[in-house]
């Protein structure tokens, strides 16, 4: 399924970071969250494979989408609870079986409205700052594991909120400039039909959101659960003073960007 990226960075890069979005900015969907996984090169190319002959094995054609286990109109509504139960079951287990780590970031689409300011919510989508501090959490990560190099970012090129996204690692870039955030790499945008572990990203981030909104996973999703061993995945969200202060810093940017305009 997957192809090689033509970006020397990430050809290159010992470890690589997917990402993956879920949730909105609707109260039916009171969190956004970003999750993904950490991957070495020799894992990930052994991942890929695994995961093709995974989604083969259940009749499953890709992509995977988590979102179309919804019922009754899902593309995968009628695989009944044992045999979903089953596939994520085996799917934990191969995620858990490569991945170095995984993370996930939630944010309230309430305390995003309530403390950042309306000019900086124009520009920067709920989604960006998850990212942002999904960037937080990686150079943290790093420099903790005393990671070598920088770390690409590689998300699903179908986000619908990809040039925020864009524009929240352009800030990362500047910031790096006055020696923040140094072990975060290149910004890659690919399509999931390629990528199986963009796809396991999409099951990370998905039950992140069910845990930040305390909704059960039950019995078809539990094996899920598995995936969000402390000492194996970081979680993470957004305090109202941490918001505040990232909201004013973006508004300063802004104003900074309109006088060199």
């Amino acid at each position: 399924m997957h192809r090689e990226s033509d970006n020397p960075e990430l050809e290159t890069a010992a470890v690589r970071l997917y990402l993956d979005e879920s949730g909105g900015q609707d109260p039916n969907t009171p969190h956004a969250v970003v999750g993904g996984i950490f991957i070495t090169r020799q894992k990930f190319l052994a991942f890929e494979d695994a995961w093709d002959g995974l989604l083969e094995d259940h009749e499953i054609v890709p992509p995977l989408h988590m979102k179309e286990f919804g019922r009754p109109h899902g593309r995968f509504a009628k695989m009944s609870d044992c045999c979903r139960r089953e596939f994520f079951l085996e799917a934990a287990e191969l995620i858990r079986e490569h991945r170095i780590g995984s993370l996930s970031v939630s944010l309230a689409n309430k305390e995003y409205a309530e403390h950042i300011p309306p000019e900086v919510r124009n520009k920067f989508s709920v989604y960006a700052m998850c990212f942002t501090l999904a960037v937080a959490g990686t150079d943290q990560l790093a420099i903790k594991n005393r990671a070598p190099g920088k770390i690409p970012l590689i998300l699903d090129s179908g986000n619908p909120y990809a040039d925020h996204i864009r524009k929240s690692h352009a800030s990362v870039r500047v910031w790096q400039q006055s020696g923040e955030f140094t072990h975060i790499g290149s910004l890659t945008f690919a399509d999931d039909k390629d990528f199986g572990i963009l796809q396991a990203a999409d099951l990370i981030a998905w039950t992140a959101r069910r845990r930040a909104t305390r909704i059960d996973l039950g019995y078809s999703f539990s094996p899920l659960a598995s995936l969000f061993e402390p000492h194996r995945h970081s979680e993470a969200k957004w305090e109202p003073e941490a918001l505040q202060k990232l909201g004013t810093f973006l508004l300063e940017q802004i104003a900074i960007e309109k006088t060199k305009g």
